[in-house]
């Protein structure tokens, strides 16, 4: 494995988000934003969505798509996984939004732009969070981009996808539990290699969330007809996904005893530890997209009025 090509694909990657984040941001605010407003905020998701991917594909497409064995993860153990990973994103996600309440913006624009379009009527207000972000998500980080980078080293390919997701978010909160959902996501990704696994992962995880947010509007209003009825609901559903979050890390203190994540690197092409640092993060691509992501993510805290979104 020479160092420098390695370095060159890691900076291919930095380069195809860059230009997926271009896209969207060109697409979003000259094409899409204009002819929008908070009734159909929706499709300015929806679009730019697109047009990330689309952008990042056509970056990332002659690169080559290295190949591996696969393993079956069987039901029992996609399911462990997923509970581990709700629990810790779920941890993750609370201190996020308490830390984003302190600073001086009070809160994120971005999560409570996402938050009023999952509490709208209209169906793709819902589909676009819960089933079509996970969808274009799980291809973009996990397929297009571990499917080229796995051969470095699963552990390599499993970090820096992840920490990508979850600076692609661009505010603090959804860099903490999404960076930490995609370590358990690139985890089921590189043992299986079934993107459609993850996809499913991905849009439970989003569901659980989005199952609370649209009880809000009628909690607001006791007096309407079924508040009763989703106050239930309410209380069941915080009693399951309690109940999940407990499983979850016990589940991940039996897997760290046990020492059952286990990190396959044979591939030819394996990163040696002592030189991750400087072959798949010090290149141009990473640097810049890095820089730019953690700015726009503390700009959005110290409320500068600057966003890449």
């Amino acid at each position: 494995m020479e160092q420098n090509n390695a370095k060159n694909v890691f900076s291919r990657i930095g380069f195809a988000q860059l230009a997926g984040l271009a896209a969207s941001v060109l697409v979003g605010r000259l094409v899409i934003t204009p002819l929008v407003t908070g009734s159909n905020i929706e499709k300015t998701f929806e679009t730019v969505g697109a047009s990330y991917l689309l952008a990042y594909w056509l970056f990332v497409r002659p690169m080559p798509i290295m190949d591996w064995q696969k393993e079956t993860l069987g039901f029992r153990k996609t399911a462990e996984i997923f509970l581990m990973m709700y629990a810790v994103s779920g941890v993750l996600n609370q201190i996020g939004s308490a830390i984003t309440k302190t600073s001086p913006v009070g809160g994120d624009p971005q999560l409570e732009a996402l938050a009023k379009m999952q509490t709208t009527k209209l169906p793709i207000g819902i589909m676009i969070p819960v089933i079509i972000g996970p969808i274009l998500e799980e291809i973009i980080f996990r397929k297009l981009m571990i499917d080229r980078i796995r051969g470095y080293g699963e552990k390599t390919a499993i970090i820096f996808s992840a920490v990508c997701f979850g600076l692609f978010h661009g505010n603090l909160t959804q860099f903490l539990y999404a960076g930490c959902a995609g370590l358990f996501l690139a985890y089921v990704y590189c043992k299986t290699g079934k993107v459609l696994h993850t996809m499913i992962m991905h849009i439970l995880m989003n569901a659980c969330s989005s199952v609370i947010l649209l009880m809000i509007p009628v909690l607001e209003n006791l007096h309407s007809d079924g508040a009763v009825i989703s106050i239930i609901g309410l209380g069941i559903m915080v009693i399951v996904l309690g109940l999940m979050g407990i499983s979850g890390f016990i589940l991940l203190f039996r897997w760290i005893k046990g020492k059952k994540f286990q990190f396959d690197e044979s591939m030819p092409e394996y990163i040696p530890q002592g030189e991750v640092l400087k072959t798949v993060y010090l290149n141009p691509g990473v640097i810049i997209l890095f820089a730019i992501e953690i700015f726009g993510i503390i700009a959005s805290l110290f409320n500068l009025n600057i966003s890449f979104r």
